[in-house]
Parts: C-alpha cells; sequence; structure tokens
C-alpha cells in the first residue's frame, strides 16, 4: 500500500484533536477561571530518532517500527491480557495535551461575593457528585453568593470552603459584610472566616474537572482500585442477571446460581472497602502537596478566561487548512490508485 495513505490520515486525525481542544476553549471563553489547553504533536523524525535507540525491548534490541501486540504477564487479572505495544507511526503522533495556568484579565463587578485572586492558587470547593459523593476541587472562578442557610456556595450550590476544609457559614441577617485582601470576611465588624486558597509547586499533578474546576491526579493505587470494583460490580450484575433466566425458567441450578451471586457480592463488598481505604491514603497524600499561597483576593472582581478569541479564530482556520490539505493528499493518492487499476496496462 501507499504509505502517503497513512502519513495523510494521521495529519488529519492530529488536526481533528487540536480543533477539539480549541472549540472546547472557544466554548469556555466567557467561563471565569477557565484555563486554555493546547495539544502536543510529534513528528515522524523525532519518534524514529527515540525508538532506534530504546533498549527497552526484551534481548537489548531496539523497539520495532510498526504496530504489534504483546502478552503482558502482570495482568493476570485482564480478561484482555494482550496489551498494544505502539511503534513509529508512519506521520505524525498525537502527542498531550496541557493547560495554560497563566492569569486571566479581571473584570470588576462589585457584587459581595465575587473574588479574584491576584497571583498563583485556587480557592478550595466541596463538590458534590450525582452519587453523593463529596470530595474537594480547586478553582479561579470565585463567583460565589450566599444560600439561604448563610453558607458560601458557588453558582452551582457547592460550598466553599476556609483555610481549615469547613464550611463557611455567614449570617443572613448581617447586610454588614466586609472583606481584606487576605480573604477574612466580616459581618458588623467581626472576623467570621477566612477563604480557603492553596497553591501547588507542581501543575503537572492537576487536571481540568468539569469547566473550570480542577483536581488532582489519582494514583495508581486509586485508578487499580476502581479498576476491581468496577470488575466486581460487573461479576454482580452477570450473576444476578443469571439468576433472574433461572428463576424465570424454573432451572434446577437455582441453589448453584443463588451462590454464585452471593459470592459475587462479597467480591465486590471487599473490592468497595479496599478503593474507600485506597482514596483514604490517596486524599491524605494529596493534603501534603497542597501549599500556602501568596495571592491576594480581590472582592468586587472576578477572573475571566485566559484565552484570546481573535487568536482561537486564527488558529481555527490554520488547523481547517492543514486538514484539507491533508485530505487533498488523499484524494490524489485514491486517483492515482484509481488510475493503476483501471488504465494501466489494459489491452486495447
Amino acid at each position: 500500500m501507499l504509505k502517503g495513505l497513512y502519513t495523510a490520515y494521521t495529519g488529519m486525525i492530529n488536526e481533528q484533536h487540536r480543533m477539539d481542544v480549541l472549540t472546547n476553549n472557544l466554548a469556555n471563553a466567557d467561563t471565569n477561571g477557565y484555563k486554555k489547553e493546547g495539544a502536543t504533536s510529534q513528528a515522524f523524525d523525532t519518534m524514529l530518532a527515540y525508538k532506534i535507540k530504546d533498549l527497552s525491548e526484551a534481548g537489548n534490541l531496539p523497539k520495532g517500527l510498526g504496530i504489534g501486540k504483546r502478552l503482558d504477564e502482570e495482568l493476570v487479572d485482564n480478561p484482555n491480557r494482550w496489551v498494544e505495544r505502539t511503534g513509529v507511526n508512519l506521520g505524525v503522533k498525537v502527542g498531550e495535551n496541557y493547560t495554560d495556568y497563566s492569569e486571566g484579565p479581571m473584570k470588576v463587578t462589585g457584587n459581595t461575593f465575587d473574588f479574584a485572586l491576584t497571583d498563583r492558587g485556587f480557592f478550595l470547593i466541596e463538590y458534590t457528585n450525582k452519587a453523593d459523593v463529596t470530595s474537594v476541587k480547586y478553582t479561579r472562578d470565585g463567583n460565589f453568593t450566599m444560600n439561604a442557610q448563610g453558607y458560601l456556595v458557588t453558582q452551582d450550590g457547592d460550598f466553599v470552603l476556609d483555610e481549615d476544609r469547613r464550611r463557611i457559614r455567614l449570617d443572613p441577617n448581617d447586610t454588614e459584610i466586609g472583606t481584606n485582601v487576605y480573604g477574612e470576611i466580616f459581618q458588623s465588624g467581626n472576623r467570621v472566616a477566612k477563604i480557603g486558597v492553596v497553591d501547588f509547586e507542581d501543575y503537572d499533578m492537576l487536571e481540568h474537572f468539569g469547566e473550570n474546576f480542577f483536581q488532582i491526579v489519582d494514583s495508581d493505587e486509586v485508578k487499580n482500585a476502581e479498576a476491581v470494583y468496577n470488575r466486581a460490580r460487573s461479576y454482580t450484575m452477570m450473576a444476578q442477571r443469571a439468576l433472574d433466566r433461572a428463576r424465570a425458567q424454573n432451572a434446577a441450578d437455582i441453589d448453584e446460581k443463588e451462590a454464585a451471586l452471593q459470592a459475587a457480592q462479597n467480591r465486590e463488598a471487599e473490592a468497595e472497602q479496599a478503593l474507600e481505604a485506597a482514596r483514604g491514603e490517596d486524599d491524605a497524600a494529596k493534603r501534603r502537596l497542597e501549599q500556602e499561597s501568596t495571592a491576594q483576593i480581590r472582592a468586587g472582581y472576578l477572573e475571566t478566561a485566559n484565552i484570546s478569541v481573535v487568536t482561537e479564530m486564527v488558529n481555527m482556520i490554520a488547523i481547517q487548512r492543514q486538514y484539507d490539505s491533508n485530505q487533498k493528499v488523499i484524494t490524489t493518492y485514491d486517483e492515482t490508485l484509481d488510475i493503476a487499476v483501471s488504465q494501466l496496462g489494459k489491452v486495447r
């Protein structure tokens, strides 16, 4: 086959990935505290230079330039024990996404519960998901409000935490509210709470969560525990369906199916306990990664997204043109193949 087809194909895939990232940035141009993302790519010659010098394969031999599979002996519990071994793509390789944590422009709102950070750092938020599980998230969006109970919350109702990770509760009947640059909140001249702000030495450990939240990447122990738990839940559901079918058909092995379901439920309970333990240890490790922020807090301001709509639109045009160029290469190769098949060597 013609290698140019695969080269153009990888170029189209890379440009499509870049377009996805760019359109997500544009969609969040009006999102407070949003940090724009970007995508990297790796050229064939760069990857080739690395691969031909890589002696990590068995026998101290360089890795193959194609794409093959190998058997991972360590993943004995994996139903699909054959895992990918990626060689060198004949074209461009999609790299990694990255986040630009630079500060966005500030806008004046004059609202009492709008806050913006003047330097590195994040507000602490107690986030609750649909399963009613709470966790701490980080955000630069200080668009807060006070609910009917007096708690300081985000626009979605998640609680804002203080420096000790406690919910901030104010007196909803006291309208004399003031703050200082240290994030301390006063009512009638009395200090009520201090908004929690933390920072990190290395932002590579953070990842986007939703539109403008960030979270620390889970450890490998938590990811493995989640995989075991999800697999145990799947076994439980399959055992339950098998038991339901046996009961509907009045089969003779109902007792066996009930025993299998009970065993699956026990495994699921054990996996859930292991997952909770792993998450507890991981939360403690995440706390140790936090450090004090030097940022000051400005009341009546909000930090906007750190993207330029004009720049993103220019990049979108460039990406579209590059995508079209790769598409024309494929079209040209297709026409060449058509001529080779239908005309060359034809007896007249």
